[in-house]
């Protein structure tokens, strides 16, 4: 089963959890359809919309996840923005110190709209 529900906006890739419990298996697939994302169809504008309400995950492993695809759009010239976090889960990035490593935007239409202006 896909893990991700894409939607396309122009040269913007919009992804979102196909649901929101992921196991550790599922953690792993969701990371490989996005660098499949990235590396075979070109996608260099990523939002991941993990709301409204937060995944329900290890997030450790998640968040190193989430490390790696936004290093590997930096290498490629790409960027990701992180759209809909719930409160709750910010926080986790806060914990982990790792809110500046990603940008983060109230919706979806947001980070669209910050993308056609960059």
């Amino acid at each position: 089963m896909k893990q991700i529900l894409l939607e396309r906006h122009g040269d913007v890739c919009c992804i979102r959890l196909q649901k929101r419990e992921l196991e550790e298996a599922d953690l792993h697939q969701f990371s490989n359809e996005v660098n499949d994302l990235i590396q075979e169809e070109g996608c260099r504008k990523l939002v991941l919309s993990l709301g409204p309400e937060g995944p329900l995950c290890l997030y450790s492993i998640f968040l190193a996840k989430l490390v790696s695809i936004q290093r590997r759009l930096q290498q490629a010239g790409g960027q990701l923005k992180l759209a809909h976090v719930h409160p709750e889960i910010f926080k986790i990035f806060e914990a982990c110190n790792l809110q500046s490593l990603f940008e983060f935007c109230p919706d979806q239409k947001t980070a669209i709209a910050q993308f056609a202006n960059a």
